[in-house]
Formats: structure tokens, sequence, C-alpha cells
């Protein structure tokens, strides 16, 4: 299998870097983030479980690194085995830069398949994390 590469844009966010990482780094504040066709939402501070298209999914965050970097993975169990990184920077007093990544272990088919939606997906995502109320 071949690792898969997403890179969502980049986003510009009126708020500083400590609040915008110290909000994402708690499961539980995404729950208002999740979409209709994700079913079964629970959270912990550290962990998440839920179901798209009848696969349970397991998100386990796995390292911190204060007002920069929020790593993520696909817990054991999981049907895919991905890393995501959520990217941080201050570029001004009140305004934070972020990005995400996420690399997967995919067959060529399944890299095919799901490549343009998790683009558009994590690029909807970025663009929602403008508007959250940190």
């Amino acid at each position: 299998m071949k690792e898969l590469e997403v890179i969502s844009k980049t986003v510009k966010i009126g708020n500083t870097g400590e609040r915008v990482f110290n909000f994402l780094c708690d499961f539980r504040n995404i729950s208002q983030m999740i979409p209709p066709d994700v079913k079964d939402w629970s959270a912990t501070e550290d962990t998440c479980t839920f179901s798209v298209k009848g696969q349970l999914i397991t998100l386990q965050i796995i390292d911190k690194e204060p007002f920069k970097l929020i790593k993520i993975t696909a817990a054991d169990g999981s049907p895919y085995n991905f890393n995501l990184w959520i990217q941080l920077k201050d570029i001004g007093a009140y305004e934070t830069a972020a990005r995400i990544v996420v690399k997967a272990e995919l067959n060529m088919i399944m890299r095919a398949a799901v490549k343009k939606p998790l683009q558009q997906g994590l690029d909807q995502f970025v663009e929602y994390l403008k508007i959250l109320p940190y």
C-alpha cells in the first residue's frame, strides 16, 4: 500500500493560537462541528468514536505541541490507518494560521476514491475553524 497525503488550504483565524489550540485539544468541543452523516458520536478529551457509512472509527490524540500542533491517529480497531496533524501558527496579536495534513495508508483504489472528498472535507473543516466561538 502506498501513502496518500492530503493538505488542506491554510486559513486565518481571528483568535490566538493558544485559544484555538486549547479548544481543538478536547474532542468534546468538536461535537458542535459534526456533520449529519456522522452517527453515534461520543468523545472524551483525548478520544472520539463515531460511525460513517456503517464503519466505526476511533480517533486518539497522540501528541500535543502547545499552541502549534495536535497529532491525531486512528486507534486500534479502526478500519483505516492514518495520521492527522492540525498545524497552528501565530501570525499576529490576535490571528492564527491553521491547516490540516492527513497521511493515510490506502490501496490504489481507495486512494483514488477518497482523495477528492477528503480534500473537500479538510478544506470545509478549516473554513469552519474561522467561525468557531473559541
